[in-house]
């Protein structure tokens, strides 16, 4: 080997000494750069973990059962870095009766937790204080401006209501529930509410279902239903729908989002889902009702007009009710529409809005508390 060296000219041994010399910083950058990357990863997962128990943290435990209904919840967090901004909860309320909550706020990481966190409370307190869902979410949508930092929310609020055999629930810009068994029916998606912090009116409508033994209700966020089955495609309404009937009426929320992500290439948002089963000696007799408030905006024809017709009231029983609404909106400033949809007739009635009683649940110590 030295004879070999000794009979390499001068200049090419500086030249083989610097090659030598620029492997060695090569390969020591590379090794450099291959720890960096583990680090790094690391420090991602570590903080990934952290953001998911403080996340866990934010979604509270659901009891089996509430009142006269069987609860079960679910949530899987997103493929993504960084928390999502899905949450659920549920209160016992007076009479025996069950409510719920459940919300995607925009946005992740730490400020969509606290974000998440504000309106999960909010929504609760409002329900607490015995507001009806409607008007719980117009009154949470007066104080979200000031909270949600130019992010938005979709909620949707629903109670049970075991002595009537009924589901009431109001939406924001939220998928309506699937309801399943006797129950059935597809949902009035003509004039949905926006988001809660949309800056427009929110809250308007208001849909009451018969919910007894027989039929469920399945809750749930966007991410189900928009969750990527390749090809370009999304898993759409239609099939969660055939997903929760298949999984059979003893199935829990987290076996129906279990079958969801085995059907999706991936896991772009967040999910979270409720499911409502009431309880053997709940009945009812109530006929399904949806409900429009107007409140004297120029939009309140074209809103009127579109929601009797998704509702499909007859064109002579919907005129009257578009002169009754404007004649209640002209004298009292908004009017309460209410289609009952019974198996034998469509009635629809048209009352003042009761615009004292929002601006006194919106005076109530409990809310008022939630927006200083």
């Amino acid at each position: 080997m030295r004879d070999i060296v000794e009979v390499v000219p001068g200049p090419l041994k500086v030249a083989l000494a610097g090659l030598i010399l620029l492997s060695a910083l090569l390969l020591g950058g590379y090794l450099m750069s291959a720890l960096r990357s583990r680090r790094l990863a690391r420090q991602r997962h570590e903080l990934l973990q952290d953001v998911g128990l403080l996340q866990a943290a934010l979604l509270p435990p659901v009891p089996a059962s509430i009142g006269s209904v069987a609860v079960s919840v679910a949530y899987r967090p997103s493929d993504g870095p960084g928390a999502g901004g899905d949450f659920y909860d549920a209160v016992a309320l007076p009479g025996g009766r069950a409510g719920f909550v459940l919300g995607d706020v925009s946005g992740h990481g730490r400020e969509a937790l606290s974000h998440t966190a504000f309106m999960r409370h909010t929504l609760r307190a409002y329900l607490e204080a015995g507001l009806e869902p409607r008007v719980a979410l117009q009154v949470a949508d007066r104080v979200a401006g000031a909270h949600l930092g130019g992010d938005f929310a979709t909620a949707i609020i629903a109670v049970h209501d075991p002595k009537q055999g009924t589901l009431t629930y109001a939406a924001a810009g939220h998928p309506a529930p699937i309801v399943l068994g006797e129950s059935g029916h597809d949902p009035v998606i003509a004039t949905s509410s926006p988001p809660i912090g949309w800056n427009l009116p929110t809250g308007l409508r208001q849909t009451t279902i018969p919910l007894a033994a027989g039929s469920r209700a399945f809750l749930y966020t966007d991410g189900l239903e928009e969750a990527p089955t390749g090809h370009g495609e999304l898993l759409g309404r239609d099939r969660l729908t055939e997903i929760a009937a298949d999984c059979g009426p003893d199935a829990s929320a987290a076996e129906i989002l279990d079958r969801v992500v085995s059907e999706a290439s991936e896991a772009r948002d967040d999910m979270a889902a409720c499911l409502i089963i009431p309880a053997a000696e709940v009945t009812s007799h109530a006929v399904r009702s949806e409900q429009l408030e107007l409140f004297g905006a120029d939009t309140d024809a074209d809103l009127l007009t579109g929601f009797l017709a998704g509702c499909g009231v007859p064109a002579l029983e919907a005129a009257r009710a578009r002169a009754q609404a404007a004649t209640q909106v002209r004298l009292r400033g908004g009017a309460l529409v209410t289609v009952h949809l019974g198996d034998d007739e469509t009635r629809v009635e048209v009352l003042p809005r009761d615009i004292e009683s929002i601006e006194a649940a919106s005076r109530r110590p409990t809310l008022a508390a939630l927006d200083g």
